[in-house]
Order: C-alpha cells, then sequence, then structure tokens
C-alpha cells in the first residue's frame, strides 16, 4: 500500500529504493533523465542497449549496489505518443509498479518530464494515470509476502501546484476502488444485506451525506415486490439503502444513482451450475461501486444532487423461495411472470428504479449492475455494455469511459426489444430467452423508468479480474465504475 505520494524536482540525489524512466517508442534518453540516471548508478543507458523498443508496458530492470544500499533502474515503454490515452499510461504504469512489488521495493521515483514531453496529453492526465496504477497495483487480493512498495516520489519540473489536484484526485480514487474491491471480495459468509449496508452507511456518512437503510416491513410498504421475492428464500432479511447529498441545491441536476446489490446470487431455485459459483460473491458490486461514487462525489463537490439506492438481497433456495411460474406486481404497478429465479437483478432494480420515480422525480436515473451472462460474451472483459432512453446521456456515458479508462458500449434498446418481453399471464416477463438477452434484461428494468432519462451499465463482464485485465489489477473485484461515474457526474454538471 502507498501510504505517501510526493511531488518533487528532478534532483539528482538518490533518496528512492529505485528510479522509473517512462520512455515513448523511437525516444532516446533526454538529459534531464540521464542526469537522475547518474544518481541511480548510470545503467539506463546500458538498458537502452538491451533491445528495449519501448512498447507500452515493456519494462528493463537493472540494479547497482551503492554502499549498503541496493539501487534499481527501470525503463518502463509508453508506446507510441501520438496514440496514448490515459488509460495506455496507466496500463503501462502498473507493469512497472508490479516489476517493483516483485522485488519488494520500498520506495521509488518516477521522472515524468519525459512523459510529458511528447504527448498531446495534458500532464495532469498523466500524473493521474501513474498514481492510479501504482496504487491500484499494490491492492492484491491475495497479499504478496514482503510486497512492501509505500513511498512514491514524483520527479518532474513542473510546478507542484499544477499537479497537486491530479495526485489528490487520484489517491482518493484509489481509496474508493481498494474499498469496492474489498466489499466485492468479501465471502457471502461474512457480507449479507444488512452487514453490507451497515458498511455502506458508515461509509456515506459525513460530508453532507445523509443514509437510511429500509427494513423488510418498509420494503413491503413501499410496494418493492420484487425485492422481497428475489430475498424470500434466504433466511438474511432485504434491506434497502437510500443516500442523499445536496438536495437543498435546487438549481443544481438531481440524478438517482441505482446499484444492484445481490450479496450472494445461488440462482435460486433456478440454481446456477456449481462452477465459478464461489464468484457470485460479486454479484454486488454495482451497488459498491455506486456507493463508493456517491461518497467520492461529495468530497469532489460534484454540483449535482445526488440520491443513492442500493436494493440489497440474497437470492438463495428454500422451501419459501419464490419459484417459476410467479407472478410478482413491482413498484410501478407492472405485473410480471418469473420464468427464471435467476433473473433476479432486474426484479430488484426496476423496483428500485420506481421508487426514483416516486420519491424523488429526478432528472436523470442511472442503474449499475452485475446484470447478465450476455455481456460477457458480447463485450468481454474490458467493456461495459449501455443502454437507456436517452442518447445525449449515452453520449456522455460514452465520454466519460474513454476519459476513465472504463470504457462503454451501447447496445440498441427499442420496441422491438421489449415486445421480446411481454407476458402471457401478466404485463411482462423477466426473461426473454437467450437472444439479444442483455438488452432485455434491461429493457425490464426500463419499464419503471418511463419518460425519466435513464441510463443503464452492465457490468458483469467488467467487474471481475480472472487474470485478463489491466496491468494494475488484481485478480477478482475490480473495481470497475466508481470513476466511470464520477467522470459522467462531471460532465452532467457541467451542461447544466
Amino acid at each position: 500500500m502507498i501510504r505517501q505520494v510526493a511531488l518533487q524536482s528532478p534532483t539528482l540525489a538518490a533518496r528512492e529504493d529505485a528510479l522509473v524512466l517512462p520512455l515513448y517508442k523511437g525516444k532516446k534518453l533526454s538529459s534531464g533523465s540521464a542526469r537522475i540516471d547518474r544518481a541511480f548508478g548510470s545503467v539506463a543507458t546500458l538498458l537502452m542497449s538491451d533491445g528495449f523498443t519501448a512498447d507500452r508496458g515493456e519494462t528493463r530492470m537493472a540494479s547497482v549496489k551503492r554502499g549498503r544500499r541496493l539501487l534499481h533502474t527501470i525503463l518502463l515503454g509508453l508506446g507510441d505518443a501520438s496514440q496514448a490515452t490515459p488509460e495506455d499510461m496507466a496500463d503501462a504504469a502498473g507493469a512497472a509498479a508490479k516489476v517493483l512489488l516483485a522485488h519488494r521495493v520500498p520506495s521509488a521515483a518516477i521522472y515524468l518530464d519525459d512523459a510529458f514531453a511528447g504527448s498531446s496529453l495534458d500532464a495532469g492526465e498523466i500524473t493521474h494515470a501513474f498514481v492510479k496504477a501504482f496504487g491500484l497495483a499494490c491492492h492484491q487480493l491475495k497479499p504478496r509476502p514482503g510486497a512492501r512498495l509505500s513511498r512514491l516520489s514524483l520527479r518532474t519540473s513542473m510546478s507542484a501546484r499544477t499537479l497537486t489536484p491530479a495526485v489528490s484526485r487520484a489517491r482518493l480514487l484509489v481509496d474508493s476502488i481498494v474499498q469496492v474491491r474489498n466489499w466485492v471480495n468479501t465471502p457471502g459468509n461474512e457480507m449479507n444485506p444488512a452487514s453490507f449496508t451497515a458498511a455502506a452507511k458508515r461509509t456515506l456518512t459525513g460530508g453532507g451525506v445523509t443514509c437510511r437503510v429500509l427494513t423488510r416491513a418498509q420494503i413491503e410498504a413501499e410496494g418493492m415486490n420484487g425485492v422481497l421475492a428475489v430475498g424470500v428464500g434466504s433466511r438474511e432479511e432485504p434491506r434497502f439503502l437510500v443516500a442523499e447529498h445536496a438536495l437543498a441545491k435546487k438549481s443544481w441536476p438531481l440524478v438517482c444513482l441505482i446499484g444492484k446489490g445481490v450479496t450472494f446470487d445461488s440462482g435460486g431455485l433456478s440454481i446456477k451450475p456449481w462452477e465459478k459459483m464461489n464468484e457470485m460473491k460479486s454479484d454486488m458490486a454495482g451497488a459498491a461501486s455506486v456507493i463508493a461514487a456517491m461518497t467520492m462525489a461529495a468530497e469532489l463537490e460534484i454540483p449535482v444532487r445526488l440520491v443513492a439506492l442500493a436494493p440489497c438481497v440474497e437470492n438463495m433456495p428454500d422451501g419459501s423461495a419464490f419459484r417459476p411460474g410467479d407472478v410478482i406486481k413491482l413498484a410501478s404497478g407492472k405485473t410480471v411472470e418469473v420464468l427464471s429465479t435467476d433473473a433476479e437483478g432486474r426484479l430488484i432494480l426496476a423496483d428500485a428504479v420506481a421508487y426514483a420515480r416516486k420519491h424523488y422525480q429526478p432528472s436523470l436515473i442511472v442503474d449499475m449492475a452485475t446484470l447478465t451472462g450476455g455481456v460477457l460474451i458480447a463485450l468481454g472483459t474490458r467493456v461495459a455494455g449501455i443502454m437507456g432512453n436517452s442518447q445525449r446521456d449515452l453520449d456522455d456515458m460514452r465520454v466519460a469511459g474513454d476519459r476513465s479508462g472504463e470504457p462503454v458500449w451501447q447496445l440498441p434498446l427499442d420496441e422491438r426489444f421489449v415486445s421480446m418481453i411481454k407476458g402471457d399471464v401478466s404485463d411482462y416477463k423477466n426473461y426473454g430467452g437467450r437472444n439479444a438477452s442483455v438488452i432485455t434484461a434491461a429493457a425490464l428494468i426500463g419499464t419503471s423508468a418511463g419518460t425519466t432519462p435513464w441510463v443503464h451499465i452492465d457490468i458483469a463482464g467488467t467487474s471481475w479480474n480472472d487474470g485478463s485485465g489491466a496491468s494494475y489489477q488484481s485478480r477478482g473485484a475490480t473495481g470497475y465504475g466508481v470513476d466511470l461515474l464520477l467522470r459522467f457526474l462531471e460532465i452532467v454538471a457541467a451542461r447544466a
């Protein structure tokens, strides 16, 4: 865990145990990097001659003994300067962080001036990417013995005042994402609706955020029968978290963020195969990211009124569990026939959307959920699927994805897909078949949105890393969605 990040001038003293020299493809060491390299043993030129091509994420490392100290120098490839994005920078930086962790290096200096030179990216964006990547790379699902990188020095001739906001934001983001990872990685026997909402409330409380948690009786009084049905098979009663921030600022847009909070999903009576069912502790990743984004948005004082909702349940098989063939009346007044109890997320989210419209009349609703396996098949593990009824907001969500390094891709959603979930004995059915399953799942949630602008984000592929994620991602929970939501809220605030 990195406990200290300092912005410093590129002095020649080797105060840290390692030096990282980022370099673009086709570029040579600058005079500045050559000078600071001399303080660390003058090995960078030697590494350059060892076939180093500066491909993105490529690293070369050498070590020199100075008295009792072992000083390390790492050349880090950034790839093509003309094509580099902030996420490319973060992915490359994560590779260097992994090398440092593998060698148990306690402190490192990064010479950033060469990363700034020749790039069209803002220096703050590059700085943010490096701090984010190093911070997240240090968080591991199973911490390595002796992995102790704790101090980072950012060496640059740029003014510290210019770059401090980027460093502060990145460190706050790392803390928020690590919180999400820790929640999502927690086993289901330790994380249930009551304990998760209690932990979320502790995180949210303060900084102008007010929070309350509805119990089963209060959920029933609101007519949220989708939430009740999904949770009825578990001995762990459902909860419904409500958080509010800056509602008195009537001139600001009101955005409602909703996160799916299934703390464990067995599939219910439509039970899942045992393979990878252990990963279903992660089915509350949407709620975790929404809560973290809400907390950080309040700290950053983004000028939007915010409401965060998290319907939290455990979906289990039991003699009292809801069944295929049951017909449920949702909070919207619409009836839904249950064809699969493993299509449960759309039921609780439809109730949450109806609750948002009834109590807040928001300018915009955004829901985030690990909703379908279909999105994993369609888009893989690095891109989330988005759908909705407001093209402006969908376009802005794509911009937010590009800025955050958490990309999204829009899928179509219109009446053709809504017709696929029309019911025979009810208004709708909760499963429209394998065809277009990502879209029909979202369509059921959208029936509660009505004319309110609404965006759905399916993060079932991006919320979990099986080893194919970015260099700075640990295995397990990724924390995807926190920065995506923050960047989106900044866009919404700017256009108001």
